[in-house]
């Protein structure tokens, strides 16, 4: 029995995400696809559309066969974080053979020699990064200025790419845990029945029905949706009544950001206007969206510092193939390495490790917040059954 990883966040589910399953399979000759999905809150700072169980049965009908989520504190950092969380848990699965991705490049030598050109000079790199972040340059131009010395100017250009640069991050981690999971990259291709989840967002805020033509599933899912905009008032509720010092705290927030994001809140109607008011050349629009999250699920610094490492690893999954469930549940419990859990109550939560203990209580706590927001009840973790 072969079975391929895929990691994603199904934000929503689209006509691309089951070609990159239906290919990802055919490529591997898989059996089974296992995905590592983000929950109610994602990696570039909105919050899901839909719920990570009604994600979960979607991508179930359409091709995979078992969905974990990713835990909350990874799924919700920056693209070295978001990676190395997702493939520490498909390694610990230790029945992973292929982990599939799509990229702008299928050529994954090339990948595999950025990936591990910029783990040798990893120390160095980081020194750059440093030093020009101080200069007032944003993350991502100091990165690329960082790795240049170390690349082509094609192994640049291709370094630059967006899907490329979470391609090159999965194989990284797969190096850093000595993985024997080999990593296979689909290249994205143009077609006419798919588009970007981005986009699809953007025609399901504007009520646009021509986005039923990129999802292969119909509207019943849509019955309430959410967008940044719905969790404003909560994040603006926790800036005014923490203050500056509680701000200064929050994870990703450096060199006096909190200034800006305190007095923000004092000129901004909405969340938009809020994001654009703190936005600047040093200051990216994804990490001013994943700081609002932050603020949202008070993810302070000293928690994601003690959160994200590699011990904190467990396998909560959300759904599986009714069809293969037994056998499938039989060889994950046979050959995982950390905790599985199909189902969550407070007796499993107490008797874990602290730092299981307090990941699982951040999963929950999200997903609470997310079922205040769209009016529906709370503490779906404890009622979900697979």
């Amino acid at each position: 029995m072969k079975i391929v990883g895929i990691i994603a966040e199904f934000n929503p589910f689209h006509n691309g995400h089951k070609y990159l399953i239906q290919k990802a399979k055919q490529i591997t000759n898989a059996d089974i696809a296992i995905c590592i999905i983000s929950g109610n809150f994602t990696q570039l700072g909105n919050i899901s559309i839909i719920d990570k169980f009604k994600r979960a049965k979607i991508a179930i009908e359409n091709g995979a066969d078992a969905i974990i989520e990713l835990p909350t504190i990874y799924a919700t950092a920056s693209s070295q974080y978001f990676a190395f969380g997702a493939v520490n848990i498909l390694n610990s699965l230790n029945c992973i053979d292929y982990l599939c991705f799509g990229s702008e490049t299928a050529n994954i030598d090339e990948l595999s020699s950025i990936a591990n050109k910029i783990i040798t000079n990893e120390k160095e790199i980081w020194k750059i990064i440093e030093e020009e972040l101080k200069e007032g340059i944003s993350f991502a131009s100091a990165r690329q200025n960082a790795i240049s010395s170390f690349l082509t100017a094609q192994e640049l250009t291709v370094s630059s790419l967006s899907n490329n640069i979470l391609a090159i991050e999965y194989i990284k981690s797969l190096i850093k845990l000595k993985s024997s999971i080999i990593p296979i990259a689909i290249k994205r291709n143009e077609q006419e029945n798919i588009t970007s989840a981005t986009s699809i967002r953007k025609m399901l805020h504007e009520n646009n029905n021509n986005v039923y033509n990129y999802l292969p599933y119909k509207e019943n899912y849509f019955e309430k949706i959410m967008f940044n905009d719905n969790f404003y008032k909560i994040v603006q509720y926790n800036i005014v009544s923490k203050g500056k010092e509680y701000i200064k705290n929050i994870n990703e927030v450096t060199e006096g950001l909190e200034n800006k994001i305190y007095n923000a809140i004092n000129i901004s109607n909405n969340y938009d206007e809020f994001i654009h008011n703190i936005k600047s050349k040093r200051y990216q629009l994804s990490k001013i969206k994943r700081i609002l999250i932050y603020i949202l699920l008070d993810i302070s610094k000293e928690d994601f510092l003690q959160l994200n490492n590699s011990t904190n690893a467990y396998i909560h999954i959300l759904t599986i193939n009714s069809n293969i469930k037994n056998s499938l549940l039989s060889l994950i419990n046979k050959k995982s390495k950390c905790k599985i859990f199909t189902s969550i109550n407070d007796k499993i939560l107490n008797s874990q490790s602290e730092i299981v203990k307090k990941s699982l209580a951040l999963d929950i706590k999200a997903s609470n917040i997310y079922s205040v927001l769209s009016g529906n009840i709370i503490n779906k973790d404890y009622t979900n059954k697979i």
